[in-house]
């Protein structure tokens, strides 16, 4: 006689509670997702790994009844998936931002993070939220939904076929947070900056910068994304972008000091004839 597993487990684990998941700090973010068949794979591939937190970025609300089916043992996922109209509501509050992403480049991130690396940064957030965000499963993560993002990670494959299917992606990147985070404790207990107070820091440098003569470089690795990419992987605390900003000020203060205040040599010098 054969058992069905899943029937089984349908009753017990659609209402055990996630709170003491080493995964519950992790929302998945599917952007523009296409089948709907593919969003119910998904829910069913993160509760194998006790991540409960499910959000979907779509235009128009996605065909969910036809996701269903295949979000075995995780419809309480599927019913309780954030639908947002824009990527930004969508990880508003995280901590860190991960883009999944295969491309890179100049106009990209410059460079992308392995799988078992985003679980190390992911393990340093003290409980604070990560979203990992997957793309549109034909053309994947577009350069304005990566811009929303702090890092890149990329899934090694082989040159071959290097496209994976969405859920699977899912479920290789979910392995690797859930492996990490078993057998490693949280190293910082500091808690990082929001990515709104982030941006909020870099506003304040960047305007710092200009006051002294410093201009941006154009393109999307100008100044401002490479200091908010930098400071969100450092997983920088409240207390530390304080201090960082009062370094920016005194340097400002300081060059407009310099600036209005003449020099020992010229205020001994002769007035011109």
């Amino acid at each position: 006689m054969s058992l069905n597993y899943d029937s089984m487990m349908a009753s017990t684990t659609n209402s055990q509670d996630n709170s003491m998941s080493p995964l519950a700090h992790v929302q998945v973010v599917l952007a523009r997702p296409s089948e709907p068949r593919n969003i119910g794979a998904v829910c069913r591939a993160l509760k194998n790994f006790g991540i409960t937190r499910l959000a979907i970025v779509a235009p128009q609300r996605p065909d969910l009844d036809t996701a269903r089916p295949l979000a075995v043992s995780a419809v309480d996922i599927l019913d309780s998936a954030r639908i947002t109209a824009n990527l930004e509501e969508a990880v508003s509050g995280s901590a860190l931002v991960a883009g999944i992403t295969r491309r890179v480049g100049q106009k990209r991130k410059l460079t992308s993070f392995a799988p078992w690396e985003l679980a190390e940064m992911a393990n340093n957030l003290a409980g604070e939220t990560l979203s990992v965000v997957f793309g549109n499963e034909q053309s994947g993560l577009s350069d304005q939904e990566l811009e929303c993002c702090q890092i890149a990670v990329s899934i090694p494959t082989a040159p071959i076929q290097p496209s994976l299917n969405l859920s699977h992606a899912v479920q290789l990147i979910t392995y690797e947070l859930y492996k990490s985070a078993r057998r490693s404790a949280p190293r910082r207990t500091h808690v990082p900056l929001a990515i709104e107070e982030v941006a909020k820091t870099v506003e304040r440098i960047t305007g710092s910068l200009e006051a002294i003569g410093f201009h941006s470089q154009p393109g999307p690795q100008g100044t401002p994304s490479f200091l908010t990419d930098l400071l969100a992987r450092a997983s920088v605390s409240p207390a530390e972008a304080k201090r960082l900003e009062a370094i920016f000020q005194k340097i400002e203060g300081m060059s407009k000091s310099r600036k209005t205040t003449p020099s020992s040599e010229n205020s001994n010098a002769p007035p011109p004839l």
